[in-house]
């Protein structure tokens, strides 16, 4: 619409050639801001760089924006084209996108950024598809208890013993995990059965146990599947003393009420002689 005025006004006083000129001239200007270049599309890639994932691993997508222009946020996107991510306000260069490999999480990623003129969003291009593949991880293991009972109590030991699958080579270390976290880290040599000695301090060690092994596989150290979850149940001594304390408490109230009736049926007898 301002180029049509434009050409209104510039024309009415040229020649019939010099509008035909001007006219070719801001058709050409039209054209040229209307496909003017958006911003270069950023570069996605991941960290660590791998052909594939296996599930468990951590990765991250990282988008590199290649403008020295200040950056207002970045965009990710999943397979099916759903924003899955913002970055804004942002102004460095990078943005990251931290994963969990799992067979959910497989599939293509792209990105984008934008800068802000006047209040407005100017988008880039988004960035060539990234594909990330996951393939599954090592079988889990087996966790057991040895002896087995349904309740530890103060002073026993247990064995947490994790059992891994016997077609499974190679394994560097074992993970035992508390339902609290990380409980201990074991390195290992070849063998099938690990196991960890538990030592029932209280209450404090209740809880649930699970174990993971490691293996070298394409390169780097993979862990496996979680083992199932196992509870370790110890008896706790706060439940004795209360028992001790309304046991003891009903014995001297007892006591003391058949004290209070003795002592009123021994004054009613003086009373009456």
């Amino acid at each position: 619409m301002i180029v049509y005025h434009l050409m209104i006004l510039l024309t009415s006083s040229l020649s019939s050639s010099q509008r035909t000129s001007l006219a070719v001239f801001l058709q050409l200007l039209t054209l040229a801001v209307s496909s003017a270049d958006p911003l270069p599309a950023p570069t996605l890639a991941t960290d660590p760089a791998y052909h594939f994932y296996y599930e468990g691993e951590s990765l991250a997508l990282t988008c590199l924006a290649p403008t020295k222009t200040k950056i207002g946020g970045f965009r990710f996107f999943n397979q099916t084209g759903e924003q899955i991510d913002l970055r804004a306000p942002y102004s460095l260069p990078t943005a990251s996108l931290q994963l969990t490999a799992t067979k959910a999480s497989a599939g293509v990623y792209t990105c984008m950024y934008f800068v802000m003129d006047s209040g407005q969003e100017i988008p880039s291009n988004r960035s060539l598809p990234l594909s990330i593949k996951v393939e599954a991880a090592p079988l889990p293991p087996t966790l057991s208890l040895d002896p087995q009972q349904e309740i530890y109590r103060s002073g026993n030991d247990v064995k947490l013993l994790c059992s891994i699958p016997s077609s499974e080579d190679y394994v560097r270390e074992v993970h035992y995990y508390a339902d609290l976290g990380l409980a201990v880290s074991i390195p290992v040599s070849n063998v099938k059965n690990y196991s960890y000695d538990l030592s029932i301090t209280g209450v404090e060690v209740a809880g649930s146990y699970s174990c993971a092994y490691f293996v070298v596989w394409s390169g780097r150290l993979v862990r496996s599947e979680r083992s199932r979850w196992i509870n370790v149940n110890v008896k706790s001594h706060t439940i004795t003393w209360i028992r001790v304390i309304i046991v003891g408490g009903s014995f001297f109230t007892i006591n003391g009420l058949i004290f209070y009736f003795s002592h009123r049926q021994m004054k009613r007898r003086e009373a009456q002689d």
